[in-house]
């Protein structure tokens, strides 16, 4: 998880700096950790109190609804690379599940 609160906050492209600041405020609220505090190799941003970690659930909205999809991996090919699904394969069996995405 820490490798992916890093990520959104230091996106690789500047373009894409509010939707993952974004994200990475929601993440961290969910987590019940600090959002306000950079994260950095300390991991201090983890600590926050309870009643903190509370009022801030309390107020998260998150809009549009995100989902983050880990580990798609369906086996190894013939040369023994992992293979997994790709975005549009993904897209189809999200918009299967759920037919509001369209």
């Amino acid at each position: 998880m820490h490798g992916l609160i890093l990520h959104t906050y230091n996106p690789d492209r500047a373009d894409l700096l509010v939707d993952h600041l974004g994200l990475h405020k929601a993440l961290c609220v969910l987590m019940g950790w600090n959002y306000s505090m950079p994260p950095d190799n300390s991991k201090a941003y983890q600590s926050l109190s309870a009643d903190e970690a509370a009022t801030n659930q309390d107020d998260l909205i998150m809009w549009p609804p995100q989902v983050v999809i880990h580990n798609t991996n369906t086996g190894k090919g013939k040369e023994g690379r992992i293979e997994g699904l790709g975005n549009k394969v993904m897209d189809n069996i999200i918009r299967g599940i759920l037919p509001f995405f369209r």
